[in-house]
């Protein structure tokens, strides 16, 4: 018989979702399953309202008024993507870094090869921190943009993006910040920090469901829609509407999903981001803690200021091997491997073979990472014999 499982895979999905999450996307279902802004009946209005709310819910979070600005989308990849596909050209430059995800360094690699535009990848040091120092160095009279993530999806690295921010803007440079894993464990107030695209995703931190995010745009005038199609607005024409939000959401939108992550940020912004964000430090120092007590262990980055994710390795194994054996003979569900992110592995000499992550949340307790210290414990001496 399986054991209770315990679940430290919070990077890639949360995995425990506030039952309030569960009920909205059941009721969504039940009793408003329409399409939003397609009809006039009652049930689309209903649909429609799901919508406004989420709208209005992420500006709520994030400090950000002008909600019609917010574009939803299916994951923060989308997000990325529609802006730096809208927006790069052939001959411009962008500076991004060592650290981002495959969803940033794959669509600039795309580009790079279809639209000629030169990327410039800023290293981060052995810790996974990036000095905003070389970004500055590395803007030229062609730079167009930025992007960098919140916090790295490996180390769990904190960026100094407030900084980052007034360089590039001090520059004439825009700014994209990833968001995927900072959205939720980073407070982020995009009133007294005005980026001019922020991408959020919903199913990690937020504790919504898969296939849900947002693009927050300042100013949308200059960037192309990834996609075109119905929208339920200027049905009468073929031309796609300018204006926002529609400008950037064809197509039928998640509904439920919305609900669900209306959901879950009402349920951040109720216990109070810095409740969440406290006790999550907490967690994610008493895991460090544990972790570089034992001998055997090597843990990334230890002493930086970061989000509740951390990577280490076993001397001697393989990190697949590790979280193999969490999984089967503990239950305990961690991720191994490269992360989509191998550029950050290359930059903390893990390539390419990775390291194991443990990725915390609200929901996880130190009783449960005392469990996993022991259950490390029994893979080492399991090895040694």
């Amino acid at each position: 018989m399986r054991k209770k499982i315990i679940y430290f895979d919070n990077a890639a999905t949360s995995g425990i979702k506030p039952p309030s999450v569960i009920k909205a996307i059941c009721d969504c279902l039940k009793k408003n399953n329409a399409n939003p802004g397609r009809s006039g009946h009652i049930l689309s209005v209903k649909a429609a309202e799901i919508i406004y709310n989420c709208r209005e819910k992420i500006g709520e979070l994030f400090k950000f008024d002008n909600t019609e600005n917010i574009i939803l989308t299916k994951n923060a990849t989308e997000s990325l993507n529609i802006v730096i596909n809208g927006l790069l050209n052939k001959g411009d430059e962008v500076i991004t870094t060592s650290m981002e995800h495959n969803s940033v360094l794959r669509p600039l690699t795309y580009l790079k090869k279809k639209k000629n535009i030169k990327i410039k990848m800023v290293r981060a040091d052995l810790n996974g921190f990036i000095n905003p120092a070389d970004i500055l160095t590395s803007i030229t009279d062609k730079t167009k943009l930025i992007v960098i993530t919140a916090a790295s999806n490996v180390t769990g690295t904190k960026m100094d993006i407030e900084k980052v921010r007034e360089i590039a803007h001090s520059n004439g440079v825009k700014i994209l910040v990833d968001a995927a894993q900072g959205a939720g464990t980073i407070k982020i107030n995009l009133k007294e920090s005005p980026f001019d695209f922020l991408a959020i995703t919903g199913h990690k931190h937020l504790f919504g469901p898969q296939g849900t995010g947002a693009l927050i745009i300042k100013d949308s005038e200059e960037i192309e829609p990834l996609m075109f199609g119905g929208t339920g607005s200027q049905s009468e024409k073929i031309i796609h509407p300018d204006f926002l939000p529609d400008k950037f959401e064809s197509g039928t939108l998640n509904t439920p999903g919305f609900a669900g992550l209306s959901a879950g940020i009402d349920f951040i912004i109720k216990k109070g981001i810095d409740n969440v964000i406290n006790y999550e430090r907490q967690l994610i120092k008493y895991l460090t803690e544990k972790l570089m007590e034992i001998h055997e262990i090597k843990v990334y980055a230890p002493f930086v200021n970061r989000v509740a994710t951390l990577s280490f390795n076993i001397n001697g194994a393989q990190p697949s091997d590790i979280a193999d054996y969490l999984d089967k003979k503990h239950s305990i569900c961690v991720r191994s491997g490269l992360h989509c992110a191998p550029e950050a592995h290359r930059t903390i000499n893990t390539f390419p073979y990775g390291t194991v992550r443990f990725s915390l949340s609200y929901f996880n307790t130190q009783k449960e990472i005392d469990i996993s210290i022991n259950a490390l414990k029994s893979f080492i001496m399991k090895n040694k014999n």
